[in-house]
């Protein structure tokens, strides 16, 4: 089974991106002193914590991701969540069976450094995300390249499917089809990075990375700012709109709002929520604001994993009781637009979503007949894991409340991001996780492939969080990873749904909207459902 299935690199617990940390006033006070007069043609943003790293190896959070366009430069580019276009690859192809991929680098495309990109730093650069001293967590992604299984494993010093055929010219591989590959190659790991410069700053090369994108760390003051400023080298298919990018950190989503409103900011809350829960009506309602409003649709899905290995939650009666009992439209804000109601796993913008897919409806009445029918003595207990922050908890106490009511008593357990992420994947711990996901790859394979492949559950750390495991679901996407047509690639993947929904691993909460909020004279395509940011698109008229 290709490895690429048990690894994601935009795992997203509930809120994570909203509030990682509660900094409170010292970092507020941080942020106010951080303030200064507004530069001309400057991009002013603010977030609450640090970036993590801005190597594109190690990346893993989605805040940090929506970084990686201004400081890299991938061979390929996404629009409109699923239209692959040339980037940094000037022309590419690839062979009739979707094995091998040729791409044609773009001339003139040069690093911060001065110095022009050849294939060869491709070469190195996805190397090293498959080598496993980088703990890159892309490395999953990339062992269906032919070789690099055996180069994780240390047979090899090289990976045989990546080639520089000539200065300018990079082959890619593959050991089976993928039509999908090719959008690997359109986000972070289709990055080049200078060998000479990871290897001369080491570990600084996260806090000022050397890469080819139109601009560059100028300074970086960490739990304050994030300054960037142009590239002098850059020569991109996208023009520089902006001196520089000034990234205030520190404060709250409260803070950042009142910044935005007074000017100081331009674009409000830059998170996987946008404008916070309790500013929605009142923005929505002003109109100095309502106009300038926008909404998208994300590559998202929240849900409950139901750990399928501890009881009661092995029970399938039980399962689809707990999807029968929540409330999830109202829990949601379905009504309100951000969320939209989840029949099952796939967001309805992903292609192979299937509008016939019925799940399961808001109906206590079912549950508790369903309940009753598990043989199981009531009320059942169990405890559900999640996150910290304020809109988590409220949503954590609304399916608490929500199951109380049908006989299911769930005690609560909140916890730190990290704790929850790590745990959760530890098998016979955890009942109930309240978790999210955030797909890289427009196509079933990097959510259903991920999250429900049996073979993933092992002693060692799965992101199945439900631990389950059905051999026909199991046979359904293998057939479907390596198929090329793409009516045959989603009708296998609907039916591996369909099992997968009739199961219950999961109570299926909805798919993420964003809504962002813009100053009047920022202009260009700002959002963008593969990225959710794309901050290198937008500009200024003042």
């Amino acid at each position: 089974m290709p490895s690429r299935r048990r690894i994601h690199w935009r795992w997203v617990p509930l809120g994570a991106s909203v509030v990682l940390l509660c900094i409170g006033l010292l970092a507020t006070k941080s942020l106010a002193a951080a303030e200064t007069p507004r530069r001309p043609n400057v991009l002013r943003l603010a977030r609450i914590i640090d970036p993590s790293t801005l190597d594109p190896a190690l990346i893993q959070l989605q805040e940090d991701i929506m970084l990686f366009p201004l400081l890299h430069l991938p061979l390929l580019d996404v629009t409109n969540g699923t239209q692959l276009m040339p980037c940094a690859a000037k022309v590419w192809s690839c062979s009739a069976d979707q094995r091998v991929f040729t791409l044609e680098l773009r001339p003139g495309v040069t690093f911060s450094n001065g110095r022009e990109v050849v294939a060869d730093d491709y070469v190195y650069a996805l190397e090293r995300i498959l080598n496993p001293a980088t703990a890159a967590m892309f490395s999953g992604y990339l062992q269906g390249i032919r070789g690099a299984q055996a180069f994780v494993a240390g047979e090899t010093n090289h990976v045989v499917g990546l080639r520089a055929s000539s200065p300018d010219t990079l082959v890619v591989e593959l050991e089976r089809s993928d039509p999908t590959f090719p959008f690997l190659l359109a986000n972070v790991p289709g990055a080049a990075v200078p060998r000479e410069e990871v290897e001369r700053l080491g570990r600084n090369f996260s806090v000022q990375p050397v890469g080819a994108g139109p601009y560059r760390v100028q300074s970086w003051v960490r739990g304050a700012r994030l300054q960037l400023s142009r590239n002098p080298h850059y020569h991109g298919p996208v023009p520089q709109h902006f001196e520089g990018v000034d990234l205030l950190i520190g404060g709250d989503e409260t803070t950042h709002l009142m910044m935005f409103e007074r000017g100081e900011l331009d674009i409000a809350n830059i998170n996987l929520i946008g404008i916070p829960l309790p500013s929605f009506r009142r923005l929505t309602g002003d109109p100095r604001w309502h106009g300038l409003i926008e909404r998208e649709t994300l590559f998202q899905t929240d849900y409950v994993a139901l750990n399928t290995e501890i009881p009661p939650l092995d029970n399938l009666k039980v399962r689809r009781a707990i999807n029968h009992a929540i409330d999830r439209d109202r829990r949601m804000r379905v009504d309100q637009g951000y969320f939209t109601h989840a029949e099952g796993a796939i967001p309805p913008i992903m292609p192979g979503f299937n509008s016939q897919l019925r799940g399961y409806d808001y109906n206590p009445t079912k549950a508790r007949e369903l309940l009753r029918d598990s043989g199981l003595p009531l009320p059942l207990r169990t405890t559900m894991w999640h996150g910290t922050e304020e809109r988590v908890r409220v949503l954590a106490q609304g399916i608490q409340w929500d199951l109380h009511q049908v006989g299911i008593e769930v005690a609560l357990k909140p916890v730190a991001t990290a704790e929850l992420f790590t745990s959760a994947q530890k098998r016979g711990l955890v009942p109930m996780t309240l978790s999210g996901w955030f797909v890289g790859i427009p196509d079933p394979v990097d959510m259903l492939g991920a999250l429900f492949d049996g073979r993933a559950v092992t002693s060692a750390a799965t992101m199945n969080l439900a631990f389950y495991n059905n051999p026909e679901v199991n046979r359904l996407l293998d057939q479907a990873a390596s198929e090329v047509n793409l009516s045959q690639r989603f009708a296998r993947y609907q039916h591996a749904e369909e099992l997968i929904v009739r199961d219950a691993p999961w109570a299926f909460l909805g798919h993420q909207s964003l809504y962002a909020l813009r100053q009047p004279w920022l202009k260009g395509p700002l959002m963008e459902p593969i990225w959710v940011y794309r901050f290198d698109r937008v500009w200024i008229e003042n």
